[in-house]
């Protein structure tokens, strides 16, 4: 059962402590038997601990004083508030996967649906600013891969990692959002109703303790979870420096597959991806290439609502040419293998309806849009 109440306190005192980390927190507890014991420790007892220096030991004598009692126990109002609970490797919710990790947490907060550690997971990530096509790719995999059963993870961040959340949701499938700051916390801003929507239909969860800022140096670390808790690990367009790159680096690192749709040529967006591709990434045109390859090593999954499967060829977008001049490329961008009419693109693409039909003219030139009846339009 996840830890509460006295069992709680101690932990979070010791876990609360600025510099203290998973791997020096579980070596304490491990030397001292237990966090009470830690807590009761000498500061001499504390130093003679490798690792410990005198900076270090004077923050944990503080963590057993008055102040550390009372940031803990504001930090159990909070997880309580929130509808949160907290876990450590004793409880058997706690994955296996990340038993096998170098650092693994010692102390997890999640809300939703715990059930969810145990699933199949694919993890899918990528840019914060993604192009339309980007975008239009994570929201087609993501919820085809959920209908087939896989649990999308990824980190609540925006762009990609949103657009997977929310197509899984779609779908009627299972998401878990790894974050990078405290169970309590909503970022970007944005994303409120997003998390309300992982919280009560999938699960959210994070090592950090309640109050922790979404600090830059917290996401790399997040990104192993992601990586742990995925059969492999799918990313939708990444620029050549990207947070996205860390978890793809986990995700070789735990023996993962590696997925990677391509993108078209000179685009920022697509350059990391490429450059994945180039570097032994499995290429993926369909959800087919996923699922071949995850099913390939002995797994099934169900599909979300015990429904049949749906169709492993869904309709990917392919990149579009590079030599498209700015309105072909948002026009392009907008067109599905399904029939659109020039309004319907027209909004999608930010353009006046002149602008698109002109644009529309120039693919239709290069073969790569066609016209039907009524004003409709679909990518050839």
């Amino acid at each position: 059962m996840p830890v509460s109440g006295e069992a709680l306190e101690p932990v979070l005192r010791l876990a609360m402590v600025e510099g203290i980390g998973p791997a020096r927190l579980s070596a304490l507890v491990a030397r001292f038997g237990s966090p009470e014991r830690v807590l009761a420790a000498s500061a001499d007892q504390l130093a003679a601990a490798p690792g410990f220096g005198r900076e270090l030991v004077k923050r944990l004598r503080a963590a057993a004083a008055d102040e550390g009692r009372r940031r803990a126990r504001e930090a159990m109002e909070t997880l309580e508030r929130v509808g949160a609970v907290a876990f450590t490797p004793a409880d058997p919710v706690y994955p296996d996967a990340f038993r096998t990790l170098p650092d693994p947490p010692y102390l997890l907060f999640a809300i939703g649906d715990l059930a969810l550690l145990a699933s199949a997971g694919l993890g899918v990530v990528g840019t914060r600013s993604p192009t339309e096509y980007g975008h239009r790719t994570a929201v087609s995999l993501a919820g085809a891969m959920a209908r087939a059963g896989l649990t999308i993870v990824s980190g609540m961040a925006r762009g990609i990692d949103s657009a997977a959340h929310a197509a899984a949701l779609d779908a009627g499938g299972t998401t878990v959002g790894v974050l990078g700051h405290g169970i309590d916390r909503v970022y970007p801003p944005e994303n409120g109703a997003l998390f309300r929507r992982v919280g009560e239909r999938g699960l959210l969860l994070t090592e950090l303790a309640p109050g922790e800022q979404p600090n830059a140096g917290n996401f790399p670390r997040r990104n192993r979870l992601i990586a742990a808790l995925s059969l492999g690990v799918l990313v939708v367009e990444m620029g050549e420096k990207s947070g996205a790159q860390h978890t793809v680096t986990y995700a070789l690192e735990q023996g993962k597959d590696v997925f990677a749709v391509p993108g078209p040529i000179g685009s920022p967006q697509s350059a990391g991806t490429n450059q994945l591709l180039k570097d032994g990434a499995r290429l993926v045109t369909s959800t087919a290439d996923i699922l071949e390859e995850l099913r390939g090593v002995g797994h099934t999954f169900a599909p979300a609502g015990g429904g049949p499967a749906s169709p492993a060829n869904v309709d990917v977008p392919p990149p579009p040419p590079p030599d498209l001049v700015p309105d072909e490329a948002a026009v392009y961008a907008a067109l599905t293998a399904g029939e659109r009419h020039v309004d319907e693109l027209a909004e999608a693409a930010g353009m006046a309806p002149s602008k698109v039909l002109a644009a529309l003219l120039g693919l239709e030139l290069r073969g790569v849009a066609e016209s039907l009846p009524g004003k409709l339009f679909r990518r050839k």
